[in-house]
């Protein structure tokens, strides 16, 4: 597939003044499991060019916050003035610092994938290791209750993250939404009812 090419979805965002095709695969995600709801704090690693912030922003409303984080700088358009952007590692100790001031999020969004080198084996192992990293976040910087949704390069690690999930959320979900690109390998967990330290045990489930 020829990706230098804008597709269907490329131009479909750019019409509705989207800088990137992926805020589909959120639209998708959101509309199937009910990811935001009016006020809710929101926090999207790997944010830029910010398509999944705007979309979030769109839904949380006034009452709510965006935080969007990202390596590269990045700016969205004036009408989200209200969406915070950081720029910097999201995992670092200092940005992980400032966004607790932020905290605690309703939502940790991550549409973040590595640097790619063509190896399936290396590219799958870095997603891994950005999936456990989005996870780790969840638990100084996710309210009780919270949502967490992130993609993966499938490559061997699903049912050790699932497990994983399970053991802090009430329900684990994985997805492949339409909007993603036919020969790509990305599939999406979308976590909800975290159980944070001290909340007390109750019951999860997972499909």
């Amino acid at each position: 597939m020829d990706r230098s090419k804008p597709d269907h979805f490329s131009i479909k965002a750019k019409q509705a003044g989207f800088p990137a095709r992926s805020v589909f695969k959120l639209q998708e995600i959101d509309r199937k499991y009910k990811v935001f709801k009016r006020g809710d704090r929101v926090l999207d690693i790997g944010a830029a060019p910010g398509s999944w912030s705007m979309w979030a922003a769109q839904r949380v409303g006034a009452e709510g916050s965006v935080i969007g984080v990202d390596l590269k700088d990045f700016r969205l358009p004036a009408g989200y003035s209200r969406v915070a952007v950081l720029t910097g590692d999201a995992f670092s100790v200092e940005i992980q610092e400032e966004l607790g001031g932020y905290g605690p999020f309703d939502v940790i969004l991550s549409d973040a994938a590595p640097a790619t080198t063509g190896n399936r084996t290396v590219d799958t192992a870095r997603s891994g290791a950005l999936a456990e990293e989005c996870i780790r976040c969840s638990s100084s910087l996710l309210r009780s209750g919270g949502k967490l949704v992130f993609k993966l390069f499938q490559g061997g690690e699903e049912q050790q993250l699932m497990q994983q999930l399970r053991q802090i959320f009430r329900t684990v979900k994985t997805f492949k939404p339409k909007s993603s690109r036919k020969d790509s390998f990305e599939l999406f967990f979308i976590a909800d009812g975290y159980r944070a330290p001290g909340s007390g045990p109750e019951s999860a489930g997972a499909t």
